[in-house]
């Protein structure tokens, strides 16, 4: 199993070890299938079981890792079939978003989605994938949190986190970045021209794309 960072006597333990973990799945350092186990983490972290398994408990809500009956840890799969439903999912839910941000997104926020942009751009440029696919994630769960609306703002960030891994596991993203970000340009363009109903469908749009290019 992987080598993790050691987080000490830090506040918030759970929070630490939970972002550690997740980090460590969303990266592929963690694979899908992986057993990881509880005595090895503790150590690794340098912390009791107790936050250990609570942030276990947490990435399993989140559909990251697998707690079997005998109290196995195992890094979740996930598939094409997976992604086929989180797409029928994400089709419905984020151009909802971007209907909802009418009257709400300030501004300011449009200029985040703009920085956003330019910084996957700049990761596109410079072959930074990581950083790429944080960005595609920023840009999704940003219009969801611009709504104001924290259950769809929730929902949007669950069906994104998976999307997010399977990005990393698939490397389609890197391979159609330039569209991908162009796709991404539309959508801000024709939010900030108030142009909503044209939003609402490009984000619907886009979403189908993603999933037929990662099947690629």
């Amino acid at each position: 199993m992987s080598k993790l960072p050691q987080i000490g006597m830090k506040t918030s333990l759970t929070e630490k070890a939970y972002e550690t973990i997740k980090d460590a799945i969303m990266t592929n350092v963690f694979k899908p299938g992986e057993l990881l186990i509880e005595e090895s983490l503790a150590d690794q972290l340098a912390i009791s079981r107790t936050p250990l398994r609570a942030a276990l408990k947490r990435l399993s809500y989140e559909h990251l890792v697998d707690i079997n009956s005998s109290r196995n840890v195992i890094v979740a799969n996930i598939g094409e079939k997976d992604v086929e439903e989180i797409t029928v999912v994400r089709e419905v839910l984020e151009p909802l978003a971007v209907k909802q941000l009418e009257g709400n997104i300030k501004k300011e926020e449009i200029k985040i989605l703009e920085q956003i942009l330019k910084n996957e751009k700049e990761a596109a440029a410079g072959n930074t994938y990581k950083e790429l696919i944080k960005m595609e994630y920023e840009f999704h769960v940003s219009i969801g949190k611009f709504t104001y609306n924290k259950w769809l703002y929730e929902m949007v960030k669950d069906v994104n986190t998976i999307i997010q891994r399977y990005l990393i596991l698939s490397g389609s993203l890197n391979k159609y970045r330039k569209v991908a970000i162009e796709e991404h340009e539309n959508i801000v363009s024709q939010i900030k021209g108030g142009d909503y109903l044209g939003a609402e469908e490009s984000m619907r749009i886009h979403i189908t794309n993603v999933s037929n290019r990662m099947f690629k």
